[in-house]
């Protein structure tokens, strides 16, 4: 087994562990025994001192090589990261360090060139983060690199449909990344990613090389006339609009990646342990059997050979079950801290089994939601929670943390005031269903929060309750900022900084329309 770049041999470890065993055996079992001669404790002192000094020097040899490795896989997550900058740009690395430079920055930038990676909606997000981090004088620095988790799968992963109006592109990207806070250059909070970055990219749908659907309405026309404004819906676009833009950003925990490390490294151990667990009773039974030579032989009325087979047989027999209970003590008590080692994020069997339901129940909700929404990603739709819940986190007004949803959430605003970063652990749709023309999805969400405390950081882990609801006659997975960030009443242009409802006319927007809105949110036990 390989742990950096060290070799760390299984065989060595069990070795050691057998030695140990055997060592005691001897030390252990002529004084246990009665009519043991003094010629049996020497010989015993001096044997089981000599294994059990030979076995520990094994282990603390073999203990120090997976330090060693450890600390060298750490470095070695640490030297990419630090070559961060020479990785080859493109859309998804571009993004990645825009999103650095925008959310390290301390003040609010004329043009960021954040925004043109990004929809409008995702920019006002991401503007929400960054005044958080800013108004608690905090700094923010991240850096990425894309890496690959598996030689049997390329880095990065996606898949295109359409919604109707825009071609969407669900990518995954295999990713190490590291944030951390700072505050008077103090380190307040680090994290370390190695897992899946997730991407909703959206461009408007060409129809031909020539014709495009209109993101607001459908209507195929060419550029030129969506440019002028669609001769249906009147809704004017910029050539940004038209072109990839991704809508969300988030660092996910995978499922199948956690649970093939689990495995791999489950299949390396228990091998070993069954078979070092049965040599180890094994021994302790022949050197049982040897310091009773003249008793059993007597009573057994046999000769040496037929002695030794015989016991030989019955240990063999006698140690299966053990090396079962050793299996089972090992994978639930011990792996879970080999884990931590082997693959530098612990992940128990409790936790994977919990991701591997919600994964499953993933896929039967996502197949109900199509046959009312058929274009429907719960991927997409899981990346759009964040959003909001990223709303409601680092909202400075009510207006900002009413943004999208139909009850009043202000009395939250008080209670994530020092929130500078937060994770979302655990996400799964229990329910859904349409009514009144609303579509409803029940959702149970885990995050964890890292909150300011005074000059330190604080982490608290969050179990929610949400009901999020959308129009059931909006069939887009993309809400279309030209058409929904224009006034209806008098044309203004809004911000969702400044909230749903127009400063000058007072109009609001009803994005229940056209976007999921939190209708319910609540704070649950474990």
């Amino acid at each position: 087994m390989k742990i950096g770049n060290q070799e760390v041999s299984l065989k060595l470890l069990f070795a050691g562990i057998a030695m140990n065993a055997a060592g005691f055996g001897l030390l252990e079992t002529p004084f246990a025994t009665k009519d043991s001669s003094l010629l049996a404790k020497i010989c015993g002192v001096i044997f089981g001192a000599l294994l059990l000094f030979a076995g520990w020097t094994v282990l603390i040899m073999e203990f120090k090589v997976i330090k060693e490795g450890i600390r060298e896989k750490k470095d070695e997550l640490k030297k990419s990261l630090e070559n961060a900058e020479t990785e080859p740009m493109d859309r998804l690395s571009k993004f990645r360090k825009d999103y650095a430079l925008f959310l390290q920055s301390g003040s609010q930038q004329e043009n960021p060139e954040v925004q043109n990676d990004v929809t409008q909606i995702y920019e006002n997000i991401l503007e929400l983060r960054r005044r958080r981090l800013s108004s608690l004088n905090v700094r923010f620095a991240f850096k990425s690199i894309r890496t690959s988790h598996s030689k049997f799968l390329p880095p990065v992963d996606s898949v295109h449909f359409s919604d109707g109006k825009y071609e969407i592109e669900d990518v995954k990207e295999d990713i190490a990344a590291t944030s951390e806070y700072f505050k008077n250059e103090k380190l307040l909070y680090s994290k370390t990613d190695n897992d899946i970055a997730h991407y909703t990219i959206a461009s408007a749908r060409h129809i031909s090389a020539n014709e495009i659907a209109c993101p607001n309405c459908g209507a195929t026309q060419t550029k030129e006339q969506l440019l002028d404004g669609c001769d249906y819906c009147k809704t004017k676009f910029m050539v940004e609009d038209l072109s990839e833009k991704i809508t969300d950003f988030a660092l996910r925990r995978d499922y199948e990646l956690q649970y093939a490390r689990y495995k791999s490294v489950r299949k390396r151990f228990t091998p070993y342990v069954g078979f070092g667990t049965e040599a180890v009773v094994c021994v302790f039974y022949i050197i049982y059997l040897l310091f009773n030579f003249k008793n059993l032989t007597a009573e057994m009325e046999t000769g040496i050979l037929a002695y030794l087979s015989i016991g030989l047989f019955t240990a063999i027999i006698a140690a299966i079950p053990f090396a079962f209970i050793a299996i089972a003590i090992f994978n639930t008590f011990i792996f879970p801290f080999i884990q931590l080692g082997a693959s530098l994020n612990y992940v128990s069997n409790k936790i994977l089994d919990k991701q591997k339901k919600a994964e499953s129940n993933n896929r039967r909700m996502q197949d109900l939601v199509k046959h009312t929404d058929p274009n429907f990603s719960i991927s997409a739709f899981y990346s759009n929670i964040q959003n909001k819940l990223a709303t409601v986190f680092f909202a400075e007004t009510n207006a900002q943390i009413n943004a999208f949803a139909v009850s009043d959430l202000s009395g939250l605003k008080e209670k994530y005031k020092n929130v500078i970063d937060f994770e979302t652990e655990y996400i799964c749709m229990k329910d859904y269903s349409v009514k009144d023309n609303l579509q409803r999805a029940r959702l149970e969400v885990a995050v964890k929060l890292v909150s300011l405390d005074g000059d330190k950081s604080s982490v608290k882990k969050e179990n929610l309750e949400m009901l999020v609801t959308k129009s059931a006659d909006c069939k887009t997975q993309v809400v279309c900022p030209p058409s929904l960030l224009i006034c209806k009443g008098c044309g203004a242009s809004l911000s969702l900084l400044e909230g749903k409802k127009c400063s000058y006319c007072g109009n609001e927007i009803d994005l229940e329309k056209h976007d999921w809105v939190i209708r319910e949110y609540k704070e649950i036990g474990e």
